[in-house]
């Protein structure tokens, strides 16, 4: 069982995903070319999260890394959208 809090969590995790996903659709309006580029640009975006993580780990930016880790899932979430 999931408790309330969790899922608190969760749904604004997806809202930012959300936003993140209409905040690029605005900056980027034409679909993908085809998946290699959905791919290419959602590995851009997980290779800067994985540059977010990798900087001192004593000192984590986690909002850097939310930040990134977000721009990502929203590039995961765009491709599913234009893949309906």
């Amino acid at each position: 069982m999931v408790d309330q809090q969790y899922k608190l969590r969760l749904s604004q995790a997806l809202e930012a995903v959300s936003d993140e996903v209409v905040r690029a659709k605005i900056m980027y309006p034409n679909n993908f070319v085809n998946q290699h580029e959905a791919y290419a640009v959602i590995l851009e975006e997980v290779d800067e999260l994985w540059t977010e993580i990798k900087k001192n780990q004593k000192t984590y930016d986690l909002k850097a890394q939310r930040n990134e880790a977000t721009q990502a899932a929203a590039m995961l979430a765009r491709l599913i959208v234009e893949l309906l």
